[in-house]
């Protein structure tokens, strides 16, 4: 087996780091070791394009990601066209992971209509057009003829779908090169998720080993165990607020959202969710974030790949209170990283 470890940072971890001390992250990313740098689009933060460019011209190796790209706010060919034009830039290192998003929308007066359809719809489009197709689809997504007037480097630049719910799950794996599931952090979630993505690829006539899985996980780490679950509970009001009013998710799990947080989640003032995070109980932070010491994490990471064979692991790494980036992503890829290794074995080592 040879695990594969991308590394994310969600847009409230990395609100305090100007554009221009970006490089630094990036460059650091790949010295520590990393295989893919994934760069945060929630709105309306600092842009992900623009964060991707600077980390291709910072870089040599690591792969640059953009999560995720959604259908509503930009159209899927405008999509492919900044993908592929990043992909040229970096020289064959740029990927995609659609979703169907939700932040911001209300601020844009969008509505997030047949989700799963419209992912399936837009990577259609992004993929057709990457291999230099004109591509039309009228269906949740509307495109004519779409193509790029350039060439895109080959091989294209591979399109995950990254999502929770089942149908998009589904459709990741009836359309998608790859499927990001988050962000269940228990092997019964990821086993059941990757059940969803081999249901449709097989329903699609596809091979389902033949698409790539991820599980990426909302991850806090730190030598305090409390501190690494505070730093944790407002990215799942998020999550949550993202899926609303999908709760199959958790209901699976034999949970239930407490009132107090669903009621404001309703309202759907996204800025509100700051109000309501500590609410958020310590049984779904363990549900929907790897949060804990190290050795707490390399447990749980452990457990879920030797449970469901995925070796894509992604850390979409939280800050604990008073933890710097620096220390986050080191403390990961230092301590976290080759403990899953050695829990797994000298196989797993590349």
């Amino acid at each position: 087996m040879a695990l594969t470890f991308h590394l994310g940072l969600p847009s409230p971890s990395i609100a305090d780091v100007p554009t221009a001390d970006w490089a630094g992250i990036a460059r650091d990313a790949e010295a520590l070791g990393y295989d893919c740098l994934w760069h945060s689009n929630e709105r309306f933060y600092r842009d992900m394009l623009v964060r991707m460019t600077v980390s291709t011209l910072a870089t040599e190796r690591i792969g640059i990601g953009g999560a995720i790209a959604e259908p509503y706010a930009v159209h899927p060919a405008v999509t492919a066209q900044g993908l592929a034009t990043l992909h040229e830039l970096s020289g064959g290192r740029a990927a995609i992971a659609l979703g169907a998003g939700g932040s911001g929308f209300p601020m844009m007066g969008i509505a997030r209509r047949r989700p799963a359809a419209s992912v399936a719809d837009a990577c259609r489009v992004i993929r057709g057009m990457l291999v230099g197709e004109e591509v039309t689809v009228d269906g949740a997504i509307k495109a004519h003829g779409a193509h790029l007037h350039f060439e895109a480097p080959q091989p294209p630049p591979p399109v995950w779908i990254a999502t929770r719910g089942d149908r998009t799950l589904q459709a990741a794996g009836a359309v998608a090169d790859g499927a990001v599931i988050a962000t269940y952090a228990r092997p019964e979630g990821v086993a059941a998720a990757l059940d969803f993505v081999r249901d449709g690829a097989r329903s699609a006539g596809r091979d389902p080993d033949g698409v790539r899985a991820m599980s990426r996980v909302d991850t806090c780490v730190h030598p305090d165990r409390e501190a690494a679950i505070a730093g944790s509970r407002l990215m799942v009001a998020k999550l949550l607020w993202t899926s609303y009013p999908d709760r199959g998710f958790v209901e699976r799990s034999g949970l239930e959202v407490p009132r107090e947080v669903e009621e404001v989640i309703a309202l759907r003032d996204y800025d509100a969710l700051h109000d309501i995070a500590e609410a958020v109980p310590d049984d779904l932070v363990a549900d929907f974030c790897w949060a804990g010491t190290p050795a707490d994490v390399v447990e749980r990471v452990a457990a879920i790949v030797r449970r469901t064979g995925i070796e894509d692991v992604g850390f979409w790494v939280l800050r604990a209170p008073g933890q710097s980036v620096a220390e986050a992503i080191r403390l990961v890829a230092e301590q976290v990283v080759p403990g899953v290794r050695a829990a797994l074995g000298e196989q797993a080592v590349r």
